[in-house]
């Protein structure tokens, strides 16, 4: 049975009525007969049209057919394909061997799912591993979207720290479920400040992380002095609420032992360089030639939040915003930026991404594959070719009968 990508264009074919019309009031050219005069011919009582005929049928059907053939095109008329899509349950690997995971992944694979890892290319079990899985999961729900599959399973963490670039939209025929887990512990960090030693240390699951900080009581520790960082938030009034969000940001990090920011607010029209002062710029207001630490925020396209462009300058990719704290983690970023420690315990967060959060409201224009399409093929080829064919024949024909 056929299917149609687009059966809104099955309008056009009401324009089949204008080639119909056009035959049924024209008039067949008449048959010249020579005679020698006009004095024994008399007027006939008979009317010039009994009824209204079809005439050049031949035209009419090759005229008709140009028309279904335009239409065919723009509906997207797909036909039974003899060669059916494969079926695929996709997995972080390591997760067969997950004893629920498994019995699932067992059932599935007896119904002619392939088994593949989440990776880039989704490699078969036999595939080694090249290097270090390091893609986010957005973009492997791109490249899964636009596969060449049916349909497919996939089971993923889904940790917030996977989920970095572009938000697509969730691709219909693909199904996702969550690999859930109990709570861990993240692994402890010591802060030597001043003459107090600090241990940061917490436990992380599904909805929440929470970090405590209690002071250790270790003998023989060396006592470091902690330095303080200047950092000048520059904004207009265009950027203000960018400037609060990064303030807050920052003064989560200020909290952290052995950390210390010296946070000022300036006018992007009236500042004034301090050369001991790492700037964040974040105005309309072009850029300054600045000696200083450099930080600006111009929209870009972009995976990351911030990329260092040269020793002294780095890019914001993206107006900040509570999204951006959420799903960019800004406050990790930023912790990089300054040399912290709160990176290495950001790698064992297990805080899940919230469904809600997790894909585009965008409705995508056009899907490539999907299951009700998936085992139909295109014949777009074939029409376009019965387009030109027919369209030469009917020119020859109306040229031969003078139409």
């Amino acid at each position: 049975m056929m299917q149609l990508t687009n059966p809104l264009w099955l309008w056009g074919l009401l324009g089949l009525a204008v080639p119909l019309a056009i035959h049924l009031l024209s008039r067949k050219e008449g048959k010249v007969i020579k005679v020698g005069s006009l004095r024994h011919l008399t007027d006939s009582t008979t009317r010039q049209f009994k009824s209204v005929k079809l005439n050049e049928l031949l035209l009419l059907a090759l005229r008709s057919l140009l028309l279904i053939t335009v239409v065919a095109l723009l509906a997207g008329l797909l036909l039974p394909s003899s060669a059916s899509l494969p079926k695929w349950v996709v997995v972080d690997r390591g997760a067969e061997q997950h004893k629920e995971i498994s019995r699932i992944i067992d059932s599935l694979t007896s119904n002619d799912y392939e088994l593949r890892y989440l990776e880039q290319g989704f490699p078969l079990p036999k595939d080694t591993i090249s290097e270090e899985q390091t893609l986010g999961r957005w973009f492997l729900a791109e490249q899964l979207g636009e596969a060449k599959i049916s349909e497919a399973v996939v089971f993923t963490k889904a940790y917030m720290s996977g989920f970095k670039g572009k938000r697509p939209p969730k691709p219909e025929h693909i199904a996702w479920f969550d690999i859930t887990g109990g709570p861990e512990k993240l692994p402890a960090i010591f802060i030597i400040e001043g003459d107090s030693v600090w241990e940061v240390s917490g436990q992380t699951d599904d909805e929440f992380t929470e970090i405590t900080t209690e002071k250790a009581d270790v003998k023989g520790s060396t006592a470091v002095e902690v330095p303080i960082k200047k950092v000048v938030v520059v904004s207009d009034e265009e950027y203000t609420y960018d400037a609060k969000i990064l303030k807050t940001a920052l003064l989560v990090l200020n909290d952290l032992p052995g950390f210390r920011i010296d946070i000022q607010s300036a006018s992007a029209t009236s500042f004034r360089a301090d050369e001991e002062a790492v700037v964040f710029w974040l105005a309309s207001i072009p850029v300054p030639n600045l000696d200083n630490e450099l930080i600006f925020l111009e929209e870009t396209t972009s995976d990351d939040l911030l990329v260092q462009l040269s020793q002294k300058q780095w890019q914001i990719t993206r107006r900040l915003n509570k999204n951006v704290v959420l799903e960019n983690q800004l406050i990790i970023e930023l912790s990089k930026f300054f040399d912290a420690d709160l990176p290495a315990m950001a790698e064992s967060d297990h805080r899940t991404m919230p469904e809600d959060w997790r894909w585009s409201k965008v409705v995508p224009e056009e899907v490539d594959v999907d299951s009700n399409t998936a085992n139909y093929a295109y014949i777009n080829q074939w029409l376009v070719a019965l387009l030109v064919l027919t369209l030469v024949i009917e020119r020859l024909v109306a040229w031969r009968r003078g139409q």
